[in-house]
C-alpha cells in the first residue's frame, strides 16, 4: 500500500472522528440508533439543543432541534430520543428548571398505566407543557407541608397584628399610635382644605366686585381726562382776564381755587397710580391678595402631603410585618430582602 493512500485513509478517519465527536459533544451518538419526537410550544423558555430530556431523572435523549416556526406564532423542538424507549399517546413535554440556576430541560410525563393505550411512532408530536421552579424541584406533598407551615406562620402573624390593633387595653402601641395619628391627620388636613374652600368661595365675591368697581373708576377718570384739561385751560384765561382788570383779591381767591383743584387732580393721579400699582402686584402674584389668585404652592403642599400618607397607608397594608413591634430588626431585613426577590 502506497504511503498516499494510507495517508488519504488516516484523513478520512480523522474526519469521521471529529465529526463524531462532535455530535457526541452534542449530545447525539451517531453510533446508536434514535427516535425523533416534536413538540410545538408558545414559548420556549430558553431551551436549547443539547438540553437533556429525562424521565423520572433518568436521561433518555437530548433536544437535537429549536427552531421558529414560519410567522413566529410557535416553536418547534425536536426530541432525540433513545431506539427502544416507548412513548405512549398523551405524553407531555415538560420544561423544567434544573435547579435554581441550572439550565432549562425537558421531562417527559407518561399518561397512568392503564391509560397506555397505543404507543406513539417516531416522528409524532408530543404534547407541550411547562413546570415552575418548586414543582419540578420540590414534590407536591412536601410542597404542600411547606404551604401549611407558611400558612399558619402568617396566621399567627396576622392574629398578633389584630390584637395589636384591636386591643383597647394597650393604649401606648406603636402601631396603635401610627393609626391614631394619621386619622388626626388627615382630619386636620380634611379641615384646613373645608376653611381654605370655604374663604375663597365667600371672598371671591368682594374680590370681583372690587376688580370691578377699580375698572370703572380707572375708565371714568380717563373719559374725564379732557375735560379736566379744558377746565385747567379755562382756569389760567380767567386768572389772566382777572389780572388784566387789576383784581388782586379775586386774583389770590382764584389762585387759592386753582392750586386746590390742582393738589386734588394730583391726589386723583396718584390714587391712579396706586390703584394701577395694585392691579399690577395682583396680576404678577405679589401682596397677599396676589399669592391667593396666582400661587398654586398651598394645594401642591396638600397633594404632595396626601401622596406621602397614601404611600404611608399602602406600605402598612402591603407590608404590615414593617410595623409589628414584636419583629426583631433581624427579621424585617430578612422580609424587605423577600420583597426585592419578588419585585
Amino acid at each position: 500500500m502506497s504511503n498516499e493512500i494510507k495517508i488519504a485513509l488516516l484523513a478520512i478517519v480523522a474526519i469521521a472522528l471529529s465529526i463524531w465527536g462532535i455530535k457526541f459533544i452534542k449530545g447525539k451518538n451517531i453510533l446508536t440508533r434514535s427516535n425523533l419526537y416534536y413538540v410545538e410550544y408558545e414559548d420556549a423558555l430558553s431551551i436549547q439543543t443539547s438540553s437533556a430530556v429525562v424521565i423520572q431523572g433518568i436521561s433518555v435523549g437530548f433536544v437535537s432541534g429549536v427552531e421558529l416556526l414560519e410567522g413566529a406564532d410557535k416553536v418547534l423542538v425536536t426530541l432525540d430520543l433513545n431506539k427502544d424507549l416507548q412513548v405512549p399517546k398523551g405524553t407531555r413535554a415538560e420544561i423544567f428548571a434544573n435547579g435554581f440556576m441550572g439550565a432549562k430541560n425537558i421531562r417527559l410525563h407518561f399518561p397512568p398505566v392503564d391509560q397506555r393505550q397505543e404507543m406513539l411512532k417516531s416522528g409524532s408530536y408530543l404534547i407541550p407543557g411547562a413546570v415552575g421552579f418548586l414543582g419540578a424541584n420540590i414534590p407536591q406533598e412536601e410542597l404542600k407541608q411547606y404551604m401549611k407551615i407558611i400558612a399558619d406562620g402568617l396566621k399567627g402573624v396576622i392574629d398578633t397584628l389584630n390584637s395589636s390593633l384591636t386591643d383597647n387595653n394597650n393604649p401606648n402601641s406603636p402601631v396603635k399610635k401610627s393609626l391614631k395619628n394619621l386619622e388626626l391627620t388627615l382630619a386636620n388636613l380634611q379641615s384646613a382644605t373645608a376653611a381654605a374652600d370655604r374663604m375663597l368661595a365667600s371672598s371671591s365675591g368682594n374680590i370681583n366686585g372690587s376688580l370691578k368697581n377699580l375698572n370703572e373708576i380707572t375708565q371714568s377718570l380717563a373719559s374725564s381726562k379732557a375735560k379736566i384739561g379744558n377746565i385747567i385751560d379755562n382756569a389760567d384765561k380767567f386768572s389772566g382776564q382777572l389780572n388784566q382788570m387789576d383784581l388782586k383779591k379775586t386774583m389770590t381767591e382764584v389762585d387759592q381755587t386753582i392750586a386746590g383743584l390742582k393738589n386734588t387732580l394730583g391726589k386723583a393721579d396718584q390714587a391712579l397710580n396706586s390703584v394701577g400699582g395694585l392691579m399690577t402686584d395682583m396680576q404678577s402674584g405679589k401682596g397677599t391678595l396676589g399669592r391667593l389668585l396666582k400661587s398654586d404652592s398651598l394645594y401642591n403642599e396638600i397633594s404632595k402631603f396626601s401622596a406621602s400618607a397614601d404611600s404611608l397607608t399602602q406600605d402598612l397594608k402591603n407590608r404590615p410585618y414593617r410595623y409589628i413591634p414584636l419583629k426583631g430588626r433581624k427579621r424585617v431585613l430578612r422580609y424587605d430582602k423577600q420583597d426585592a426577590v419578588k419585585q
